[in-house]
């Protein structure tokens, strides 16, 4: 949902959108401007079909939630289990947050919910793959998390010194966001689907 939706978004922009350059924020942007004058992100933003954008990101959020709750009871160590799908739904509902306020709205609430909504989900991920141990059946599912995490949390980093203007700025400011943020939307729909057709057992407890 979230990828379609920014890619019809993205083709509204009366000027290209650039998706190394601009934040997946940008594309939610309610209003039309220059923001950040005077920093290297300086950049001017217009995305007319915002409402669609946004929509999109609650979309994700609230699908990420629902996840969480159709896999409730598919661990084969279900107390784990059950507080990795806590983490992942709370990931959620922060994504939902995040698409409910757009930065130009409300910038704090907005990079608050941003910035928790990544760490959340990683410890979500971690936990899952203690939910996953010593399963043959869950053993495709955990390298698929484990991966994802060390890219994610690697992206995050590249982000956050590309934002205070160091070495990674060249990379560009939208791309290591995206490496940090769309893996984890990746990883949602994959393992969702993957883990929904497996024979993984929950008749043990952890």
């Amino acid at each position: 949902m979230t990828y379609p939706a920014q890619i019809i978004a993205a083709a509204q922009w009366p000027r290209p959108y650039s998706w190394v350059s601009n934040t997946i924020s940008d594309l939610g942007f309610t209003a039309c401007a220059t923001f950040d004058p005077g920093t290297r992100a300086e950049r001017y933003v217009c995305s007319p079909a915002h409402l669609l954008a946004n929509a999109g990101t609650v979309a994700n959020g609230l699908l990420l939630a629902v996840g969480a709750v159709l896999l409730w009871s598919v661990w084969p160590r279900q107390r784990t289990g059950h507080a990795a799908m806590v983490l992942l739904a709370l990931s959620g509902f922060l994504l939902v947050l995040v698409g409910v306020f757009p930065w130009d709205v409300d910038p704090l609430l907005h990079n608050l919910s941003a910035l928790l909504q990544a760490p959340v989900q990683w410890a979500g991920m971690i936990v899952l793959v203690f939910a996953l141990r010593g399963n043959p059946d869950g053993r495709g599912a955990s390298v698929l998390t484990i991966a994802c995490l060390v890219i994610s949390i690697a992206g995050f980093v590249l982000f956050v010194d590309a934002v205070g203007g160091g070495p990674s700025a060249a990379i560009g400011l939208g791309l290591t966001e995206r490496i940090s943020f769309d893996i984890l939307t990746l990883w949602s729909a994959a393992i969702g689907v993957l883990l929904l057709t497996s024979k993984t057992s929950s008749g043990s407890t952890a």
